[in-house]
């Protein structure tokens, strides 16, 4: 028969009630560093999008060939209205496009906030021409 000391009785409890709270908290700050991570890259996937989208309007009529900034801020700005979330349009150039958009999203648990933002930045040149792409 073995005996037990009395100064063990409960220590496990003691320990459980420690560690599943612990545990508990790790698990939120996954979730929901998970859903800012998931709001960051929605962002940048949409400034892109949009981006790119922009740059679709380009103007031929001249003998350079440039984007044309009103289609362009237009549709980069209906892109982003199509997708929900709030952006701007900068025509940095003859041939470049920057878009920033802020993406709002409702965390599962809340611990950090009940909704996350994020923003998103994307610049587009249009490339005229072709090249080999640096192969023999």
């Amino acid at each position: 028969m073995t005996s037990r000391t009395r100064g063990d009785d409960g220590s496990v409890s003691v320990m459980i009630a420690v560690l599943i709270p612990a545990l508990l908290l790790v698990l939120a700050l996954v979730v929901d560093g998970s859903a800012r991570l998931r709001a960051i890259a929605r962002a940048d996937a949409l400034a892109a999008e949009a981006a790119r989208a922009a740059n679709t309007a380009v103007d031929t009529r001249s003998t350079s060939v440039t984007v044309d900034t009103a289609t362009a801020a237009r549709t980069a700005t209906d892109y982003l209205a199509h997708a929900g979330h709030p952006g701007y349009v900068t025509i940095t150039g003859p041939r470049a496009v920057r878009v920033t958009v802020t993406v709002t999203e409702p965390t599962t648990i809340g611990l950090l906030g009940s909704t996350v933002h994020a923003t998103g930045t994307a610049l587009a040149q249009l490339g005229v021409g072709t090249h080999d792409g640096g192969l023999p």
